[in-house]
């Protein structure tokens, strides 16, 4: 029965990882955005949980980014991600896009830098 147990437990561990990591994949996953635009990724994004933590980030620095991502406030998005502009951000910063991946059920703020329109990038891939 203990065997039985660690092997269910190893099954659903893996199985969450594959999932977290496939939660960004943009093959085959339906973007679908309500409001805003569809944009793609460019290069790997570094991406804040708010626009506080988005403001604090820059000027991007690596020590920055590594405390930043310890902390859980900061991940990367990969590049080539399709992700949904959020229309109505609530922030006049032009430097500054807020963003919603497929998958993903938080919102993460970008920099404008690293997003474009999805259809200018889709010859590209």
């Amino acid at each position: 029965m203990t065997k039985l147990k660690l092997s269910l437990i190893a099954v659903a561990a893996a199985s969450g990882f594959l999932m977290s990591n496939g939660a960004f994949a943009s093959d085959g996953a339906p973007l679908g955005c309500r409001t805003g635009d569809p944009l793609h990724i460019r290069g790997d994004a570094p991406a804040a949980i708010s626009y506080d933590v988005y403001s604090q980030l820059y000027p991007l620095s690596a020590k920055r980014l590594a405390l930043f991502e310890e902390a859980g406030t900061v991940k990367r998005l990969p590049e080539g991600l399709d992700v949904c502009e959020i229309a109505d951000d609530g922030v006049t910063d032009p430097s500054a896009v807020l963003v919603r991946g497929p998958h993903d059920r938080m919102a993460w703020w970008v920099s404008a830098d690293h997003v474009a329109p999805k259809a200018a990038s889709d010859g590209n891939d």
